[in-house]
């Protein structure tokens, strides 16, 4: 559920998590959630998360943060589409990283003044890792109404 690589210009791990590796509220809940695929590659198709509609929006994931390049900045993004269907982002979402060291970034997104039908990053935090640095990193996503 994650796609790993060596980048071939400065040798550094880097990594993507796939949709079914996160936690998604609802995520196997048809009336919420659909699934589909998307060729990535001429060889390779993904499968993408695909919201119908919920009241309660969370989305995050977690990964182990020895297994990424020491003295490295990272960035986590989520990506995403919104369609030109799209609705109910009257609210920010909010974005939040929580690192092994007890360490948390937290910030809010508008999602109305995005652009729709085209995939967008939405930056969740970096952080830099330290040589024998152990534990996990967590990302969310959420939108929980009115505050």
């Amino acid at each position: 559920m994650q796609k790993k690589w060596v980048d071939n210009n400065s040798g550094h791990i880097s990594f993507m998590l796939y949709a079914r590796s996160f936690y998604i509220c609802w995520g196997t809940s048809p009336e919420y959630w659909t699934w589909n695929c998307l060729k990535e590659t001429r060889d390779e198709t993904i499968e993408v998360a695909k919201l119908i509609k919920v009241c309660w929006l969370d989305v995050g994931g977690n990964f182990e943060i020895s297994d990424l390049s020491p003295g490295i900045v990272y960035e986590v993004v989520y990506v995403v589409k919104l369609t030109d269907e799209s609705s109910g982002w009257e609210f920010p979402i909010t974005l939040r990283l929580s690192l092994p060291d007890g360490k948390a970034q937290e910030r809010q997104v508008s999602l109305l003044e995005k652009p729709k039908e085209e995939w967008i990053e939405l930056n969740v935090g970096n952080f830099n890792v330290e040589n024998g640095e152990t534990g996990e990193v967590y990302f969310n996503l959420a939108e929980h109404g009115a505050k």
